[in-house]
């Protein structure tokens, strides 16, 4: 913890607690081409939206469109790679920059209504936990990954989400990005077709249905690639 815990006035203060930084290490930390954690969470680590669907993701509507509230998102990763994070009310509800970058310049946009639980078996039901519950989407432009989606997505008993970088703004791989209040969540990052090889026990996992028990800061994957595909995004 980043106080004594005598000093937090109230149980979601304590609940959206700094950490000490030394608590969770920054994997690679000055290699922008090493992809990390953004938050302490379960997690899957899908090549593409279709294997999202068929292995994890059973809501009908679940599409980049539907989930981003964006024509130009679905288009920008149309056959992209899917990574879904799912927090439990017990984990550090502080949520981090994955990659290294710019925060897009177009206004957050913020969608849906429901606070569905995201416990595993909801997200495996016909229910459309992630395109239906309240969520934020922007995206950080990088010269790494290319454009890389990000969903805040709420769940039962999460009152709010806070952002601590605005719009425009530079962020370091690793350097926060805003929190939860009480309860469990989600946050889901999209890439462009191509752009990452995921680490291999993450992959693995995934295609078995499995999550994998992971901490903000560890690796995820690294650059597949290199040329203009990982430009970053100026539109």
């Amino acid at each position: 913890m980043e106080k004594p815990l005598d000093e937090y006035e109230t149980l979601n203060e304590f609940f959206y607690r700094r950490l000490k930084a030394e608590a969770r290490p920054i994997a690679a930390k000055d290699d922008p081409a090493v992809l990390v954690s953004p938050c302490d969470c379960r997690i899957h680590v899908f090549p593409t939206v279709t294997e999202a669907k068929t292995i994890w993701v059973k809501g009908k509507r679940f599409n980049i469109r539907n989930l981003t509230g964006s024509e130009r998102a679905a288009s920008v990763f149309e056959n992209g790679s899917v990574v879904i994070c799912r927090l439990a009310p017990t984990d550090y509800h502080r949520f981090h920059s994955p990659v290294q970058g710019v925060v897009g310049d177009d206004p957050f946009a913020w969608l849906g209504q429901e606070y569905y639980t995201v416990k595993k078996l909801a997200i495996c039901t016909p229910l459309n936990v992630l395109t239906e519950n309240k969520r934020l989407y922007f995206s950080i432009r990088t010269e790494v990954f290319g454009e890389v989606g990000v969903v805040i997505v709420g769940a039962a008993h999460v009152a709010s989400i806070k952002m601590s970088k605005r719009e425009g703004e530079e962020v370091k791989k690793g350097e926060e990005l805003g929190y939860f209040a009480y309860g469990g969540s989600t946050v889901v990052l999209l890439f462009k077709e191509g752009a990452v090889q995921y680490d291999d026990d993450l992959l693995s996992n995934s295609k078995g249905g499995a999550e994998t028990l992971i901490k903000m800061g560890d690796s995820l994957g690294k650059r597949a690639g290199s040329g203009p595909l990982f430009a970053a995004s100026t539109s």
